[in-house]
């Protein structure tokens, strides 16, 4: 029985490998969707768009630090393929955009934290910048509406005690 378990385990723990090792710079413009899901497994989410497009959005995991999503034209033909959590996308998130504005964007956050006094919902996602970072988004949670931005270093305690 005990060896069945160490097998069923160490099954999952190589799928969940496999699945972690998604290489999306194997996706090119104009692969097709079954392509696409062939090569890096389903999407996390999928945004439709009206004229038909979507953007499929591949988050990495609570500890990761990138985000895929892919483009497709109407015709499901990949557009464009992005690493999200960077610079250039963290930029782009302006005052008054509206929630999904910025998980169209930059994806599913790490974590959403809510601020009761200050009627304020606060989503993190993690990224690396030469150093392990932080970016934070501050919604007007009542509006729904972004207030503003913040980055943060991660900081590791002496003695490997954990992260601050």
């Amino acid at each position: 029985m005990i060896a069945a378990l160490h097998r069923a385990a160490a099954l999952l723990a190589l799928a969940l490998l496999a699945a972690g090792c998604a290489n999306f710079s194997a996706i090119s413009p104009g692969d097709s969707a079954l392509t696409v899901a062939a090569r890096v497994g389903a999407p996390g989410t999928v945004w439709k768009n009206a004229d038909g497009s979507e953007l499929w959005e591949y988050p990495q995991g609570f500890y990761a630090v990138q985000t895929f999503m892919v483009a497709f034209d109407p015709d499901h033909a990949v557009r464009e393929v992005h690493q999200v959590l960077n610079e250039a996308y963290f930029s782009r998130i302006q005052p008054g955009m509206s929630r999904e504005d910025v998980r169209r964007l930059i994806g599913k956050p790490r974590e959403i934290w809510y601020f009761p006094a200050r009627d304020e919902e606060t989503w993190t996602w993690r990224y690396y910048d030469v150093t392990y970072r932080f970016f934070n988004v501050l919604f007007d949670r009542t509006e729904g509406t972004v207030r503003t931005t913040l980055r943060l270093d991660e900081v590791f305690l002496p003695g490997g005690r954990g992260r601050r």
